[in-house]
This record gives C-alpha cells, sequence and structure tokens, in this order.
C-alpha cells in the first residue's frame, strides 16, 4: 500500500498547477480473498487498498455494491478477483467524489454494474475536471443522483449515504451500510497524513470542519470507518476520533495561518512554514503538501 499510494500521490504532485495553487465475515467467499489490497471487514463488508482512493465492497450472494473505484489499472485487478469469486452483476457502484483516484476506474467497472451513484455535484465536477485535464480516459459519470440523503435496501443490507455539506470537495458523501455499521467516508479523512484541500472542485477548509462535526453525531461510538487515504494498510479504517483528529488538523490549520496573517506576516512567508504546530507527527505523502494546505487557508481567510 504503501508504494501505491506513492503512485496516487505522484498523480496529485500535477494538480496544484492546474488548479493555480494542485475478520468476521459470514461468507466462505471473504476467508477465501486472495487479491493483494483484498480484506474483510464486518460482515460482508470488506475493501481493496489497491492504488488511489481506498475501494469498499459489499459482496454476498444476494448483492454486489462498490464503493470508489481508483485507477483503470488496479480497479482491473479488483474486477478480475471479484469474478473469480462472484458471478453477479454489480447492483450499483457509488462514487463518494470526483477526484481521480476515485472515478478513473469507473469505465473499467461500467460493463459489469447496472448503476452509478453519487451526489449531484459529482457528475459536474468530473466534467470540469475532464476538460481540464487533457489526459483523462473515458468519462463514466452517475446516472443516479441525490442532493443531501440517499437510501436503499439491498440484499441483507441497508445502505445510506449522506452529504455533510462541501468539505474535501462539493461534492463529498459518506456511505453507510448500516447493518454492518460500516461507514466509507471517501476523502474526508486523510487518516494520519496531510490532506489535499481543493477549493477548485468546491472544497472549503471551514465546511470541511463543520462536516466533520456532523460525522462525528450522524453514527454510534461503534462504527467503523474506512478512509480514502491514510499513512498505511492497516490506517485506512479507524474510529470516530480518528475523523475528529481530522477535524482538528484543519482547526489548527485555520488557526496557525490566521494567527500569522494578523501579525503581519505575508503569504509568501506563511505558505513557507514547514509544518503545523503540534500536527508536525502527519506525513506528507506528496511533495509541497503543507504548502498546498497552508495556501488554500490563507486563500480562504483572505476571501473572508
Amino acid at each position: 500500500m504503501v508504494t501505491s499510494r506513492r503512485s496516487f500521490l505522484k498523480v496529485l504532485a500535477g494538480v496544484p498547477a492546474l488548479m493555480s495553487f494542485p475478520d468476521l465475515s459470514r461468507n466462505n467467499f471473504l476467508s477465501n480473498l486472495t487479491a493483494p489490497g483484498m480484506k474483510s471487514l464486518r460482515h460482508d463488508i470488506g475493501m481493496y487498498t489497491g492504488r488511489g482512493g481506498t475501494i469498499g465492497w459489499l459482496i454476498d450472494k444476494d448483492a454486489v455494491v462498490i464503493i470508489d473505484t481508483q485507477y483503470p489499472e488496479s480497479a482491473e485487478k479488483f474486477v478480475a478477483e471479484l469474478k473469480t469469486q462472484t458471478s453477479r452483476k454489480i447492483d450499483f457502484v457509488f462514487n463518494t467524489h470526483h477526484h481521480r483516484d476515485h472515478t478513473w476506474g469507473n469505465s473499467i467497472f461500467k460493463p459489469y454494474a447496472d448503476k452509478f451513484v453519487a451526489h449531484q455535484d459529482v457528475p459536474v465536477l468530473q466534467e470540469k475536471q475532464a476538460k481540464e485535464q487533457k489526459d483523462a480516459p473515458q468519462l463514466v459519470c452517475a446516472d443516479t443522483t441525490f442532493t443531501e440523503n440517499w437510501r436503499t435496501e439491498i440484499g441483507s443490507e441497508i445502505i445510506s449515504a449522506r452529504h455533510f455539506g462541501p468539505a474535501h470537495t462539493g461534492g463529498d458523501s459518506v456511505v453507510h451500510f448500516e447493518k454492518a455499521n460500516v461507514a466509507h467516508v471517501g476523502d474526508l479523512v486523510f487518516n494520519k497524513v496531510i490532506p489535499f484541500i481543493d477549493p477548485n472542485g468546491g472544497g472549503s477548509i471551514r465546511s470541511w470542519i463543520d462536516a466533520l462535526e456532523k460525522l462525528g453525531k450522524a453514527y454510534s461510538k461503534d462504527t467503523l470507518y474506512i478512509f480514502g487515504h491514510s499513512n498505511s494498510d492497516e490506517g485506512c479504517t479507524g474510529s470516530v476520533q480518528d475523523a475528529l483528529a481530522m477535524r482538528d488538523y484543519l482547526n489548527a490549520l485555520l488557526e496557525f495561518v490566521g494567527s500569522k496573517m494578523k501579525n503581519g506576516e505575508t503569504k509568501e512567508t506563511i505558505i513557507a512554514y514547514p509544518a503545523i504546530p503540534k500536527f508536525e507527527h502527519l506525513i506528507a505523502r506528496w511533495e509541497g503538501a503543507v504548502k498546498q494546505n497552508l495556501t488554500a487557508a490563507f486563500d480562504e481567510l483572505n476571501a473572508k
């Protein structure tokens, strides 16, 4: 996973220029998983780390659901493994947001999926991104969208999705497997690593903080969270405390930059700081991550 995440971050390294700134299984299937990066979690729910944003999945005799699709090459590996384990067609694919490391694999899943689901802003942002990226692959967007809440019963599970407002992007969703009590939060949480903040894609640090506050109150203390990115494979799952630690970092980022602005420091001076105090332990998985966060915070506070 460390190697795969580095690959993802090499892709992100080109983004700032563009943006003007960048087991408890019930089934025999789950006990037979062999593909690297595949891991069962609770009931029929699991995750796949691969390359890019963590894929979440539900696979049982009555339903197959996929959350996020990574890049085409890792999506192909996932689908190849999936086909050895079930003959069911995928009931739906859900995209937690529009970023390429979560949606570029959509085209690989398209022949096997009945529908694609996402917040209403995700297709819009995908199309905007595709126009900006000359190397974008064939675009596959959600054909089923929602504004704030979405819910369906499928197989032995109930799956609900909630949009807590702009955060990492303008179209982030949290997908909750209600019976298993597993929630895929996409990139609302970068666990123990410096996040990517995307104002160009509708993101907002203030709103991100608010979204994490809402998330912390929306689910139970026993909810198991799947995170889009982390410092390790093991870190791709965690508790609400990990989500609130992300909130604490974003609060500290705004407070740090705000205090420097009040002291009259220039943008050039502020964005040159090497770390956010008390969060020096967070790993920068791509070059310029801290600078990008400081820049986004300055611009957001300066626009107030």
